[in-house]
């Protein structure tokens, strides 16, 4: 059940590494190894990456939702609930979607990406002053990379 942790991980080897700022938030909102979390915000950021803005959905197996779930405390999977609707599927797994049809399927398209791991975080309001930024209203993270346009 779930995914092993990336070789990054999502907890600083030692306290000195990372954003001094992003990773104690991202810490107290993971209560697991974090295996599983990185995955779906790697499919997050892949999403977002392919098409210039983020999911509102997001389907799961029971399995990695059940995991997740573990990964997360209340108040984390609370943080994720306010911007995507999490759905379990027996079909797909780390598939995301929006309502104009768009979707990424982790598993095929996700390439190795940290800053799409980390923007993801901070979207969901996990890690990083935009937890509290009023621009995070409008789907924007102070500080993250300009998305490219996808290709048309």
């Amino acid at each position: 059940m779930g995914y092993p942790t990336p070789p990054r991980g999502l907890r600083p080897a030692n306290p000195e590494q990372g954003s001094p700022t992003a990773w104690p938030q991202l810490i107290e909102s993971v209560r697991g190894h974090g295996g599983t979390l990185a995955h779906v915000l790697g499919a997050l950021g892949t999403f977002r990456f392919r098409h210039g803005h983020w999911p509102s959905r997001l389907y799961l197996y029971p399995e990695t939702l059940a995991a997740l779930v573990q990964d997360l405390t209340p108040s984390g999977f609370y943080r994720l609930q306010q911007h995507l609707d999490v759905l379990t599927d027996l079909e797909r797994d780390l598939f995301c979607a929006d309502d104009g049809g768009n979707v990424s399927i982790y598993r095929v398209q996700a390439v190795p990406d940290t800053v799409g791991i980390d923007v993801a975080a901070a979207w969901l309001g996990l890690a990083g002053p935009a937890a509290h930024s009023p621009t995070q209203a409008r789907g924007e993270v102070p500080g993250a990379p300009t998305t490219p346009k996808p290709p048309r």
